[in-house]
């Protein structure tokens, strides 16, 4: 994920750097993750941020993960925003037919295909991404497909959501 999230906040905003704009910042996991929360969002005392907490759902309810991070969040009494992958962050590759093909491209993928018109309601986009691409490399994947997805062709809702979400909170701060 942390692989995707910079290559598209590079994309959507180019005059932003790393350390001077945004910070990433990756968990070992989901459980570090939500342990993690009200403590790395009380303790931050640089600048004036907007936390966005992004999370894969896993096949798990993205609205009761949503209300769980929400929570946990509020505690810290800083400004956030939660969004949930729905429900793995390969839904948002095969979301983008073109990005997957021009990272893979023997890759056979149509977002005109039936299962791929909404790829956020794959249960399983990890191993159906292994299948299209043949590489079962989460991480590689992400290298090679994340400079290549467009926000105008995706249809990954939750991938929309985070977009609009960036940009949304990055205007404010230019």
């Amino acid at each position: 994920m942390e692989v995707t999230l910079r290559e598209l906040l590079k994309r959507l905003h180019p005059e932003l750097q790393e350390g001077d704009g945004f910070f990433i910042q990756s968990f070992s996991g989901k459980s570090d993750l939500e342990k993690n929360i009200p403590k790395r969002m009380g303790n931050w005392s640089y600048g004036d941020p907007t936390f966005v907490i992004l999370r894969d759902a896993d096949g798990g309810d993205c609205k009761v993960i949503k209300e769980r991070l929400v929570n946990l969040a509020r505690a810290s009494g800083k400004p956030f925003r939660v969004r949930i992958v729905c429900q793995q962050l390969e839904s948002w590759f095969l979301g983008d037919g073109e990005a997957v093909k021009s990272a893979f491209p023997r890759a056979v993928i149509s977002n005109e295909t039936r299962k791929y018109r909404n790829p956020d309601l794959l249960s399983n986009a990890s191993d159906e991404l292994g299948l299209v691409t043949g590489d079962y490399s989460k991480v590689a994947r992400a290298r090679l497909i994340s400079p290549h997805l467009t926000e105008e062709g995706n249809r990954s809702g939750s991938f929309q959501v985070l977009c609009r979400t960036f940009r949304e909170l990055l205007v404010s701060r230019i």
